[in-house]
């Protein structure tokens, strides 16, 4: 299936990216540009307080996210999990797309490494973010995800209730512990 066809199928119109780096914003923006044929709309956050007030407000809309993709380091080192536990206080898909650098001999641990972590997906893609091919590798491997998986099925039926307007308290704390560790 190609990920026009996964897009499709998951009915994800509207994606909001956030990240506190302009040069992986500019590349993401690059990138998500040439999925507006399709019908996708794709948003942007420069931190975790301006990315919970536009899930908030979409929420509110006709337009809601059905996906969003966040950095983790931000205002703090895990600002990203803020915006996690947002989107999913309001339905959404959500993931962790960060910069790694795994251990490299004499270099400092750094979240802007020559690595992208997908989380939960415990995906590891070689590049950086400011690199408009890691923006396709992690919508592909995300929509891989969400595709299959026992937790879609579960996580369609919470978001059913969700057409309704109404958020469910207690998705948030179910589905965070897939993002520690």
């Amino acid at each position: 299936m190609t990920l026009e066809e996964k897009l499709a199928k998951s009915e994800i119109r509207n994606i909001l990216v956030v990240d506190d780096t302009q040069a992986n914003l500019d590349a993401a923006k690059q990138y998500f540009a040439r999925l507006e044929p399709l019908g996708i709309k794709a948003e942007y956050a420069a931190s975790a307080q301006e990315a919970q007030q536009k899930i908030q407000e979409s929420f509110e809309s006709k337009d809601k996210y059905g996906l969003v993709i966040t950095d983790l380091c931000m205002e703090s080192p895990k600002a990203g999990l803020e915006v996690v536990r947002e989107g999913f206080e309001h339905l959404i898909y959500t993931v962790i797309a960060t910069g790694m650098n795994y251990d490299a001999p004499g270099v400092e641990p750094d979240h802007h490494g020559p690595f992208t972590r997908i989380m939960p997906l415990n995906e590891t893609l070689r590049g950086r973010k400011d690199d408009p091919e890691i923006w396709r590798q992690v919508l592909e491997k995300t929509m891989d995800y969400i595709a299959g998986g026992s937790h879609t099925a579960i996580y369609r039926s919470i978001q059913k209730v969700g057409t309704l307007g109404v958020r469910i308290k207690g998705v948030a704390d179910s589905m965070m512990p897939m993002f520690r560790g």
